[in-house]
This record gives C-alpha cells, sequence and structure tokens, in this order.
C-alpha cells in the first residue's frame, strides 16, 4: 500500500494553536483522526490537550488493527479504553475531556474495510470511476437542529445526538462501517473536516472535484481553501475562520 499524507495547520504561526490532526499507517492500517478543537469549558474535567488526545488515540488505534481477529469497532473501543485508562486517575473525565472524529480503514483478506465516527470523511474512488464519499452525518444534523452551543455539548455521546471518540468506549459501537472488495477500487482518501469543508462549507467543488484535486494537486487545494476562508461571511466562519486540514490518499491497496 502506498501512502500519501499531507497536513496543513489552521494556525502554523501560533505555538499556542497546534495541529489538532493525526495520521498514520501501519501494515496494512491507515487511521486519521481530528480532534475537536471545542472550547476549554466542555473539556474542563481533563489537563491533557486535544491534540496530545488525538496523538495518542492514533498510535493506539493503529496497534489494535494490527490484531486481524478484531473488527474495526472493537479495535477502536480497544483503542478509546486504553487511552481512557492513561488519565482517568489524574482526570475526571465525566466533567468533560478532549474528543476527536475517527477514519480508519484496513485491508484483509481481499476487502477494503473502512470506519466513520464523526464528520470527517472516506472517499473511495471505485473502478468504475465513480467517487463514493462516506461521512456521519449527525455531527451537522445535531448543529442544525440546535444551534445553542450548551444544548449541542450535552447531546455529544449520547441518544438521539452524535458521537465521537472520547472516554465512552460505547462510542466505538455507534461508528458507521463497511468493506468493498479491493477490485472495486482504484484508491481510497481520508480527509479531516478542514478539507471537506471545500465542498460543504465554501462550494469550491463537489465530492468528484475534490477526489480529483487531492490525486493530482493536493497543496493546491489546500491553498485555495485558505484563499476560500478569507472571504468567508463572518457569520458563516462560526468560531474560527481556518481549520487544520489534513488528508492521506492510499493507491496500490492490493499490495498491502
Amino acid at each position: 500500500m502506498r501512502a500519501r499524507l499531507l497536513t496543513r495547520a489552521a494556525a502554523p504561526e501560533d505555538p499556542e494553536r497546534p495541529n489538532e490532526d493525526v495520521a498514520g499507517v501501519l501494515g496494512a492500517a491507515a487511521v486519521l483522526i481530528d480532534g475537536a478543537g471545542m472550547p476549554a469549558r466542555f473539556r474542563a474535567g481533563c489537563s491533557h490537550s486535544v491534540a496530545w488526545y488525538a496523538r495518542t488515540l492514533t498510535a493506539r488505534l493503529l496497534l489494535a488493527l494490527q490484531d486481524e481477529g478484531a473488527d474495526l469497532q472493537g479495535s477502536l473501543a480497544r483503542a478509546i479504553g486504553e487511552v481512557a485508562a492513561l488519565h482517568a486517575g489524574t482526570c475526571d473525565l465525566d466533567r468533560g475531556g478532549p474528543s476527536a472524529t475517527v477514519l480508519a480503514v484496513r485491508v484483509r483478506k481481499g476487502l477494503l474495510e473502512h470506519l466513520v465516527l464523526a464528520d470527517s470523511s472516506v472517499l473511495l474512488e471505485r473502478a468504475d470511476g465513480t467517487i463514493e464519499r462516506i461521512s456521519d452525518e449527525r455531527v451537522e444534523e445535531t448543529v442544525r437542529a440546535h444551534r445553542d452551543p450548551e444544548v449541542v455539548e450535552s447531546l455529544r455521546n449520547a441518544p438521539g445526538g452524535f458521537w465521537v471518540a472520547r472516554h465512552e468506549v460505547e462510542a466505538a459501537g455507534e461508528a458507521l462501517v463497511g468493506a468493498v472488495p479491493l477490485a472495486d477500487l482504484h484508491r481510497v482518501h481520508l480527509v479531516s473536516d478542514g478539507v471537506t469543508r471545500a465542498v460543504d462549507l465554501l462550494g469550491l467543488v463537489d465530492d468528484d472535484g475534490l477526489a480529483a484535486a487531492l490525486r493530482t494537486d493536493p497543496e493546491a487545494l489546500l491553498d485555495r481553501i485558505r484563499e476560500a476562508e478569507l472571504g468567508l461571511d463572518p457569520a458563516r466562519r462560526q468560531w474560527k475562520i481556518h481549520d487544520d486540514a489534513t488528508l492521506l490518499v492510499l493507491e496500490g491497496l492490493d499490495e498491502a
């Protein structure tokens, strides 16, 4: 499996705002995790940063995915539990801790297995030229239905709301999972929502155009995103103009 990774921090000049996206490949598995850059009051029970959580969960999940006898949801549950155990003794996680979206794929037995939890996306480039985007819409649906940030936060990892990786292992069972025969695929893209905002927020491309840009010139795509973000109407910027943007392009899947 051949991998191309590109990440761009939202504020590379600001050491107080590290990149909270993390991605990696180990063996036949790949992971992209986007730390949830939410206000500190919503993670008041934990002394650890969002970047620490994203990096630690990425490492633990990549290791868990090496167990081919475990499915993707089980591997994620194991990783979430292990990270929670690392700081449960020093942090009051019930008062809120860092969280993250999760993407994971693994090549196994002629299939590409995929997992999506929260608002990052997997784009499958199929052999017939079509693009399939796999996204978990529950975050956006919850935000649209409840504009009050306090209400939205109360629905994080709660029935009727949305699910992310945090300290609750049961969140893994809420992830969207599936599998596609390798013979049906050319390549797969894992992208954080800092990349898919090119489609969803900025209207620069559609899903087909996004996949083409990721394949041909991802640096130029990120340049276009940064330029377009500056032109956003202030009412649409939410609480940050830029977002960390990370992409992981996987090819040669049958070589994993």
